[in-house]
């Protein structure tokens, strides 16, 4: 049988394979869905500062999504739930400046929430996992 710790080390390394790959995903959806809207508001004359607003926010918003996840799957609830929350204000600004260049909000907004759960729901499995085969074992 193996130990309560190889288990939950080896579970955390098979969900950061995971999750790195849903990153991959979402992050390939949405630049995917940004080159659309680019692409028709390029018919249009467009704020260039109102862009690279755009991409630092959402360059923030990864980010710290990211790190945050990381730093909650090593323990650290208050740090990690503090990056989560610069994330919420990156992803604010930049779906602002989005909405401001004709971008579809409704679309930003489902694909953020979407990881969010993703990744943040896959560590809510991983504890629930962790917990019962740890329950089961004493």
């Amino acid at each position: 049988m193996v130990s309560n710790r190889a288990f939950v080390t080896r579970n955390i390394a098979v969900l950061r394979e995971a999750q790195n790959a849903l990153n991959v995903a979402f992050g390939a959806i949405l630049s995917a869905y940004v080159g659309v809207s680019l692409s028709e508001i390029d018919n249009h004359p467009f704020d260039h500062h109102a862009l690279a607003r755009f991409f630092l926010g959402l360059a923030v918003f990864i980010l710290c999504l990211c790190v945050g996840n990381s730093v909650i799957l090593r323990g650290d609830y208050r740090l990690g739930a503090t990056f989560l929350a610069f994330a919420g204000v990156a992803a604010v600004a930049a779906h602002r400046e989005a909405i401001g260049m004709g971008f579809e909000g409704a679309i930003l907004r489902i694909l953020s929430a979407c990881w969010v759960v993703g990744l943040l729901g896959s560590n809510a499995a991983l504890t629930a996992i962790n917990y019962i085969h740890h329950r089961n074992r004493t």
